[in-house]
């Protein structure tokens, strides 16, 4: 093995036991995993969304692509600046998202689109309260801001689009069910 193919391996245990500690970056890894997965299922829906749920795509869809890749960008930085892992390849990226994608659901309605990306944004809340303890443990405070940022914009979003689908704040949403009443502010 060439040198560089042994620092990748070492690279790859680390990260494995990192995930099963599990350490702040490892959590944020599967964050980061997941707003590069979830502003692609964005666009999926914005793209293939019928009737009113197209044209709120439309209207927010854009922006929360680009607020999405923001933050992946901005983790991405925090991440390296700790030395911690940064996920970078697509490998990487499937591996450690934990939303989960299917191709048909372009020609689901529109309604039905929106409401699975108000689902994502729910499951990934998860992992980031998770972090949000993680890198207080740890004493990353960059990171634990972002984590922070990231919760707030999460949770607006979420009501924003449960309120146009005529739903209450957390109707249909698993978090609601496993809320332990903590809160990650």
């Amino acid at each position: 093995m060439s040198e560089i193919e042994i620092r990748y391996a070492k690279e790859q245990e680390r990260s494995d036991h990192e995930h099963h500690v599990p350490t702040a970056g490892a959590m944020i890894g599967h964050i980061t995993a997941n707003l590069a997965m979830h502003a692609l299922k964005i666009e999926q829906a914005a793209l293939f969304a019928k009737g009113p749920a197209a044209l709120f795509l439309d209207q927010y869809g854009r922006a929360w692509i680009q607020k999405e890749l923001a933050f992946w960008d901005d983790i991405n930085r925090a991440l390296h600046a700790e030395a911690d892992l940064v996920p970078t390849t697509s490998e990487e990226l499937l591996k450690y998202s934990m939303l989960t994608e299917n191709g048909a659901t372009k020609y689901a309605d529109g309604k039905d689109q929106l409401f699975e990306l108000v689902k994502d944004f729910d499951m990934q809340l998860l992992f980031i309260t998770r972090a949000i303890k993680l890198t207080e443990k740890e004493g990353h405070k960059a990171q634990n801001q972002l984590m922070k940022e990231l919760y707030a914009w999460i949770k607006e979003q979420i009501g924003l689009t449960q309120s146009f689908l005529g739903h209450e704040p957390t109707e249909g949403l698993p978090s609601a069910a496993e809320d332990d009443g903590d809160d990650a502010e």
